[in-house]
């Protein structure tokens, strides 16, 4: 669909006759000879371009067209003027003008800028639904889990995200230490500057130390160009350090002298570069372990470690399963092209029985690979990777949270111990409460209240008919 353009001009002629250019090239065009008649159109109606006389009697068109942005914040705008100066031609530019046009001008000269405005337009369009994703993808909210100790995390990031103050992730592999990065960035005031990730764990001293601090041309043998840093390159916004526990010693020193003195040199340089980022880091190992057997300096680590997070083992908040597994079901239905509605409660139990060292990555692996091999809508079958061990590690047979106190502790064992309980037992008696109730000596009313509060539907426990 071509734009619509609103041309502002008190000289009638010359209005007619860009007129006849822009309609001639497909344009929808609206003509004004006056401020008045401009705002009247602006007002009730949707326009794309304002292309205005920069002198008119009354308001002029640098005036018009700050209006026009009130109106709608969209809306592009052309000055053209007979008086043009280059000052006047950056204070159009600075006030959001896209291009300026010189009377008089030939027809190539106007339809050049049009186009040029609206390439422009359709960038920034671009933009702003990228950055409407991104925002809805690594919003705190997206992350997804109604465990309690989630909770507490969302609420901490809700906390910390519009700070500067430096975070410090932990949390086994999988967990999703990386999307809580993104949700600090992306709802702190440096979301619309670069956020850049590094696994330092996945990189040599040397290439880490090049990758994160850049180097000069001829540094050492290979440097054949100047190579810009991470830290450089993610200037005002965040520089994410990813498994942060497996660098070096020596290069521990160093990162603890950027962080101190917020300087930095290339290597090979000699300038100091100052530090403008945000330092989020997070590793999946035992950090206080490494601190005690001297393989990470305590000192960094009261430099990193400014916020602590820690993310929960999926193991450990198994009544987020469901909601994951119907988050992820969407995106797998979407991208590619099933229609999965269902999963059957056999196979839920089955994913909320796994132990899940690979945590929610597994799951979502698991997932995928669930709806590419399921030929209907329903989810019955539950395959996981043969080379993964589904049991707790054997160092203990008991595994529990002692970060919580003990009644607390207690009480959430009884409710997944109620609540698995209740599930089997309606499961075995194909979802009839009264023979449920009657074989279980739970009250009919307890159990009818139960069902309601873990939301289980009787559905869920009806056995298919023989086909």
């Amino acid at each position: 669909m071509r734009e619509h353009i609103l041309v502002v001009d008190d000289q009638v002629s010359f209005c007619q006759h860009i007129l006849a250019i822009l309609q001639s090239e497909g344009y929808k065009v609206r003509v004004a000879h006056d401020s008045n008649q401009a705002l009247n159109y602006l007002s009730s109606q949707t326009l794309d371009i304002l292309l205005t006389d920069m002198k008119m009697p009354g308001i002029d068109g640098m005036e018009l067209f700050k209006i026009a942005r009130k109106m709608d914040p969209h809306i592009s705008g052309i000055i053209m003027t007979a008086y043009g100066s280059i000052s006047s031609a950056v204070a159009a530019v600075k006030g959001g003008i896209t291009d300026y046009l010189q009377k008089p001008f030939e027809p190539d000269a106007l339809l050049m800028a049009v186009e040029k405005t609206i390439r422009e337009r359709q960038m920034q369009r671009e933009i702003r639904s990228l950055r409407k994703e991104v925002d809805q993808k690594y919003s705190f909210g997206k992350i997804i889990g109604k465990n309690y100790r989630m909770q507490n995390v969302y609420s901490l990031i809700q906390r910390v995200a519009p700070t500067d103050a430096r975070i410090f992730i932990t949390g086994e592999t999988g967990v999703g230490k990386e999307l809580v990065a993104k949700a600090i960035h992306f709802n702190s005031h440096r979301k619309n500057k670069p956020f850049v990730g590094i696994n330092c764990g996945a990189l040599t001293e040397t290439l880490l130390e090049a990758e994160l601090f850049g180097y000069e041309k001829g540094a050492f043998t290979g440097a054949n160009r100047k190579k810009i840093g991470k830290f450089e390159y993610a200037e005002g916004g965040t520089v994410f350090l990813d498994e942060v526990g497996d660098i070096s010693r020596s290069m521990q020193i160093r990162l603890l002298r950027v962080l101190q003195e917020k300087m930095f040199e290339r290597v090979g340089g000699n300038r100091p570069i100052e530090l403008d980022v945000r330092i989020v880091s997070a590793t999946n190992q035992d950090i206080m372990e490494k601190i005690r057997n001297e393989d990470f300096r305590i000192e960094l680590h009261y430099r990193l470690n400014v916020i602590p997070i820690h993310i929960p083992p999926l193991r450990e908040r198994v009544e987020d399963i469901p909601l994951l597994v119907n988050h992820f079901l969407a995106i797998f239905n979407k991208s590619l092209n099933k229609n999965i509605r269902h999963v059957t409660p056999q196979a839920m139990a089955r994913l909320m029985d796994h132990y899940w060292p690979g945590n929610v990555r597994e799951l979502e692996n698991v997932l995928e690979r669930a709806v590419v091999t399921t030929d209907g809508d329903t989810i019955d079958t539950i395959i996981f990777s043969h080379n993964i061990q589904n049991s707790a590690p054997q160092e203990s047979p008991y595994t529990v949270d002692t970060d919580i106190p003990f009644k607390v502790a207690r009480t959430m064992v009884e409710q997944r111990f109620e609540k698995a309980y209740i599930f089997e037992a309606l499961k075995r008696y194909n979802g009839n409460v009264s023979k449920t109730a009657q074989e279980t000596g739970i009250n009919p009313r307890t159990l009818w209240r139960k069902i309601k509060a873990y939301e289980f539907e009787r559905n869920m426990f009806m056995q298919k008919e023989a086909v």
